[in-house]
């Protein structure tokens, strides 16, 4: 199994269970993230030998480079976000999406809403009170603007209530809220943590509590899809094992409704360091993405009906066609 470092191409992780003529090379596109702690888990425990299959992984930099790899051929299997950009190129049958990943799930921090310093101190505390507001999230058609638009909704507005503004990233979003560019913005768990625990921002609401979508989706290429479908087939077989695992180490709640840590979470989280931070050292990076997970939907199911729901925003957004439907960027013929 390899993992490389995109434009670097560092082997940093092989091992070989049984002899390479009986494997069959899958190659994968990927990022450095806690949103593919499953696929990590099932690299690391051996489910994609068992199925026969030598995991070739490649990490990039950005959800479009990945698509990008699956778009050039460079990759078979992707790791990616929901976005404008995703939805269209998997319409277009470039790729389509044949598993689930992280979502959004209510009693489950996820992405997040935070206020800046200044609006709170000028009493802002509700998402109602800040209409005509300074909105700032990444990207056009990201999950963080969807995200926003529920929120949105939820409140009994809508984001044409909002001043929205694109920021190009996640990182620049927070900068903007630092900033007090930003009345508010929606965020990846990391960076409103970060901003809350120097006293930059305030927390509004965790975005499970408004919405659950699904934020990530597994891709497989036309290719894989077609000539090599049976592998396609034994990949899912693996990935579903690693996902049962990353769901019973890291998603139980206690009976005050807090995510348990233990033995079998610890353990996990070392896996999730080894590929996310392979040169920090081990127990610290393992303590903060233990704490850092996404809830996972333990079969690693794709919500088609949550699916449609964004495709139709998109639509309503005029960012997609409008024959485009959830039908038509899923796979759901696997076992």
């Amino acid at each position: 199994m390899f993992f490389r470092t995109a434009a670097l191409f560092l082997l940093i992780y092989s091992t070989t269970a049984v002899p390479a003529s009986a494997q069959e090379r899958v190659t994968v596109a990927t990022m450095r993230s806690v949103a593919n702690g499953a696929l990590f888990v099932a690299a690391a425990r051996g489910y994609f030998k068992a199925e026969g299959i030598d995991l070739d992984m490649t990490a990039y930099a950005s959800d479009a480079e990945v698509a990008k790899a699956m778009t050039s051929g460079a990759a078979e299997i992707g790791f990616a976000a929901w976005s404008v950009e995703t939805v269209k190129l998997a319409s277009q049958g470039a790729f389509k999406a044949v598993a689930g990943q992280i979502r959004e799930k209510n009693g489950f921090e996820g992405n997040e809403i935070v206020i800046s310093t200044a609006a709170y101190d000028r009493g802002i505390r509700k998402l109602e009170q800040v209409r005509n507001g300074v909105v700032f999230v990444d990207q056009v058609g990201t999950s963080l603007h969807y995200q926003f638009m529920q929120a949105a909704k939820a409140k009994g507005g809508n984001d044409r209530d909002f001043a929205v503004r694109f920021a190009g990233s996640p990182a620049a979003a927070a900068r903007a809220v630092a900033e007090g560019q930003a009345d508010i913005a929606v965020l990846p768990m990391t960076q409103a943590r970060n901003l809350l625990s120097v006293s930059q921002a305030r927390l509004m609401a965790w975005c499970s509590q408004m919405a659950e979508p699904e934020l990530g989706a597994v891709f497989a290429s036309a290719k894989m899809l077609g000539a090599r479908r049976g592998f396609a087939e034994k990949f899912l077989r693996a990935y579903r094992r690693g996902v049962a695992d990353f769901h019973d180490a890291f998603l139980r709640l206690d009976k005050y409704a807090k995510r348990v840590s233990n033995l079998q979470s610890r353990q996990a989280a070392k896996i999730l360091a080894h590929y996310i931070h392979p040169h920090a050292a081990l127990e610290e990076a393992a303590a903060v993405l233990e704490s850092e997970v996404y809830y996972m939907d333990r079969q690693a199911r794709l919500d088609t009906a949550e699916l449609g729901q964004r495709i139709a925003w998109y639509q309503a957004q005029e960012l997609i066609d409008r024959n485009v439907t959830a039908q038509g960027v899923v796979d759901l013929n696997f076992k």
